[in-house]
């Protein structure tokens, strides 16, 4: 009777984890199984430029004469080239050469299948930097592109003029902190894949303190993560690159002689204004201005204060 209740179990059990087996393949071949479709249609539909560059397509745009001073825009973690449309024509008629791309996995950039290590960020923007032929440029960067225009700086320090950074991500809180999940393989991915769009936006939300007037930006956000592979790009920058803690990049950035002006919204819940003493401590040769009701998408919510800023600051 023991026996016969044994193998009852171990048969149990043995088909428990068949099915477990079978539920796992199934969500490892979803995640890996994207369908490009919809975002092929939508940049072939698209009127602005593409780049082929070696693990996949970038679009990217530029604005103003080749004869200008030039500005490279880089957005931020859940961003993409719209979220500097209000910033665009103002920089333009102070005399620039404006240039925009999407990152890697946001807007309509592909979302190629690597790590998204900080250092492929880095290629992502060295590639358009040479590919535009300019001899140097200065950097404008929002939240996460914040990061990613200071990592830049660090590695080409002669390439970069001048620097401003908007709503900068890349300092650690309890606050900000991501949940223990995204570092367990297959269940983040899962997870992410089926509910990452969900867990996204309302952070997306929060980044406007007036969300009703504009509400265009959330969105564009939206239709941008509605194509396969934004989750898992998403998932991929934070388990691989400073989104959160870049301490150590804003550490080594303070101690080279550039030129940097910070600009946040005093409303940022995403990395708080508090942050802009750690800033200017850690980066003395700096400026920072804070502007009230405005959150993390300060360009947004306050262009014009925004733009005079960073005008004023570029024609010093």
């Amino acid at each position: 009777m023991q026996l016969a209740v044994i193998q009852v179990e171990i048969h149990m059990k043995k088909r428990i984890f068949l099915l477990l087996l079978v539920i796992i393949s199934i969500l490892v071949y979803n995640y890996y199984n994207e369908d490009t479709t919809e975002l092929k249609i939508a940049q072939n539909n698209s009127s602005d430029e593409y780049l082929e560059l070696e693990i996949g397509k970038m679009r990217y745009k530029v604005y103003g004469n080749e004869n200008q001073n030039t500005l490279v825009l880089i957005h931020g973690f859940n961003g993409y080239m719209e979220c500097w449309n209000p910033n665009i024509n103002s920089l333009v008629e102070a005399g620039y050469k404006v240039v925009l791309y999407d990152l890697w996995g946001r807007g309509l950039s592909d979302r190629p299948r690597v790590d998204l290590k900080i250092e492929v960020f880095r290629t992502q923007l060295n590639d358009l930097i040479e590919f535009i032929d300019s001899d140097k440029v200065s950097l404008i960067g929002s939240s996460f592109g914040c990061v990613i225009a200071s990592d830049y700086t660090l590695n080409y320090p002669n390439q970069v003029e001048k620097l401003i950074f908007i709503g900068p991500a890349g300092w650690p809180s309890d606050q900000n902190t991501p949940s223990s999940l995204i570092k367990v393989p297959i269940l983040s991915q899962t997870v992410f894949h089926y509910f990452g769009q969900n867990i996204i936006k309302p952070k997306v939300e929060d980044y406007l303190y007036d969300k009703k007037n504009h509400n265009w930006a959330v969105e564009y956000w939206e239709k941008y993560a509605s194509y396969d592979g934004y989750s898992r790009s998403a998932l991929s920058a934070l388990q691989h690159s400073p989104v959160i803690d870049n301490l150590e990049g804003w550490k080594k950035l303070g101690k080279q002689e550039k030129s940097i002006l910070f600009i946040w919204g005093k409303n940022d819940v995403s990395f708080p204004y508090s942050n802009a003493e750690k800033a200017k401590k850690l980066i003395p040769n700096s400026k920072v201005i804070g502007i009230k009701n405005s959150a993390h998408w300060v360009n947004i919510e306050k262009p014009e204060l925004v733009n005079n800023a960073m005008i004023s600051y570029l024609n010093e």
